[in-house]
């Protein structure tokens, strides 16, 4: 009798961890209207404009940073609005190649009315990452949307991460 109440605090025990890496992994929906996109963060982001150098301010209206960040990874969407459209292959290699990859697994084109997009994935990056990126024109904007992570469970959170980016308005 003594080992079955053992095993039946071991399941509940199981069931309660279960259940809690479930909520840790909880997403929800963001709408950026004035950046003209949405996308699925599963905690905390921060909000923060990037730093556009002065050679750069020529080019560039703003550009702002979406991240959320845990111990083994790094969840990114950078949306930069333009003063005279995209150098697409530009903001895409300078983008990607931040990661160092060593190994590039995969290059897609993705499908964007009126516009362009990519989706990269990278392994053996610099600090021991794995990276997964889609890179987006449409109009004057350009969106980077990147998932770094560094334990091999974290691909599939990474993917949600990035295959929950869309691009909204007209």
């Amino acid at each position: 009798m003594r080992w079955r109440a053992k095993v039946l605090t071991l399941v509940l025990f199981g069931l309660v961890a279960g259940s809690v890496e479930v909520a840790a992994q909880s997403w929800r929906k963001h709408v950026y209207r004035a950046d003209g996109f949405e996308t699925e963060f599963s905690g905390d982001i921060s909000i923060r404009p990037s730093q556009i150098s002065e050679s750069a301010k020529a080019r560039i209206v703003r550009s702002t940073k979406y991240i959320q960040e845990g111990p083994n990874y790094k969840y990114t969407v950078v949306a930069t609005l333009t003063k005279k459209g995209v150098e697409f292959d530009k903001g895409l290699e300078a983008g990607f190649n931040f990661f160092k990859c060593q190994t590039v697994q995969g290059q897609t084109a993705l499908t964007v009315p009126k516009g362009q997009g990519r989706e990269m994935r990278g392994a053996d990056c610099a600090e021991a990452l794995q990276v997964e990126a889609r890179y987006y024109e449409k109009g004057n904007w350009f969106y980077q949307v990147i998932a770094e992570y560094k334990v091999a469970d974290g691909e599939k959170a990474a993917r949600h991460f990035v295959e929950s980016f869309k691009i909204i308005g007209p």
